[in-house]
């Protein structure tokens, strides 16, 4: 997976994790040593994620690495109506961003509440690339694509920056839609970034 922007790419686990009705794989670099199962009504602070964690909602995987930063996400993304609301009961997810954060000018952000994502699962996230940049288009396009009916599954692979915070430089996604893998894209975690 990735090789066309990773060199050798990533090799997935021959494990599987369980996520609602699916078995889900990760790369094989990533050792889980603790599975939680959230609902949405779980509250999990995002800037303490436990290590080396797979955190699991309907069907969706989101795994973290030894410091306890978002390493991996694979998520089916569905439409869900009443995001605002679940988002404003669930402040906990902005302390990754904001004043909480340890870069500047990043928002706390989420890998689409408003596509079933969990809302306390949040990551430090350029404020520009996240409300106007490519982050924000690609969250409008799944959208799109699933209020059409399509499945829409996206593949994560975070690039730790070796600090003590959820920052990110690097992000690596995959995006499959009906079951055919599409594009990849490499992002850098940056205003720049169309």
């Amino acid at each position: 997976m990735f090789e066309d922007i990773m060199g050798e790419g990533i090799e997935l686990s021959e494990e599987t994790i369980a996520t609602g009705a699916m078995q889900k794989q990760y790369p094989n670099y990533l050792k889980i040593s603790e599975i939680v199962k959230l609902t949405q009504d779980s509250r999990v602070d995002p800037s303490k994620l436990k290590s080396d964690c797979a955190y699991i909602y309907g069907d969706n995987l989101y795994i973290t690495d030894n410091k306890g930063n978002l390493a991996y996400v694979d998520c089916e993304m569905v439409f869900t109506p009443n995001a605002t609301i679940i988002k404003k009961s669930h402040p906990e997810y902005k302390r990754t961003g904001g004043r909480s954060a340890t870069h500047a000018n990043m928002d706390a952000g989420h890998l689409g509440v408003q596509l079933g994502q969990h809302p306390s699962i949040s990551m430090e996230q350029d404020s520009t690339m996240n409300r106007y940049g490519v982050w924000r288009t690609f969250e409008r396009n799944w959208l799109q694509l699933v209020k059409l009916g399509n499945r829409v599954n996206i593949k994560g692979v975070f690039v730790d920056d070796d600090s003590d915070s959820t920052f990110s430089p690097f992000w690596c996604i995959c995006e499959t839609i009906d079951g055919v893998e599409g594009n990849s894209y490499a992002l850098t975690n940056e205003a720049d970034q169309y």
